[in-house]
């Protein structure tokens, strides 16, 4: 059983690997992941700022990532420009598109008055 979960474990890095060595949108998010932690560590935020961060920015990997295995499946069964594969991958888009506003509207929240005091600045 531990052999397996093993197994299952280093078939799940491989992937995870191989898309971030290959994949464009992959290799955007997984920088702006490292920016955004090491943001977080400069503005000093708190345990709960932190854990929204975290969450969001898992939240956003996870979507890239199944939106890239549905474009790479969707390649491999039609490379034909087709009504319902468009569809797919429209929507699987949309989830990492929708993900990343969520984000993105967290982390104004919480980033930028830290950025603005750190400036000197209050609004």
């Amino acid at each position: 059983m531990i052999v397996r979960f093993l197994k299952s474990s280093m078939y799940a890095l491989e992937g995870l690997w191989f898309a971030l060595k290959t994949e464009r949108n992959v290799q955007i998010w997984f920088s702006i992941f490292i920016i955004t932690y090491l943001t977080a560590f400069w503005l000093e935020v708190s345990g709960t700022e932190f854990l929204f961060v975290i969450v969001w920015t898992f939240v956003i990997g996870v979507a890239e990532y199944l939106n890239t295995a549905i474009e790479k499946l969707a390649d491999r069964v039609s490379l034909e420009r087709e009504e319902q594969i468009k569809r797919v991958k429209d929507v699987a888009a949309g989830a990492t598109f929708l993900a990343s506003t969520g984000a993105f509207i967290t982390g104004l929240i919480i980033f930028l008055p830290k950025i603005l005091a750190k400036f000197g600045i209050s609004f």
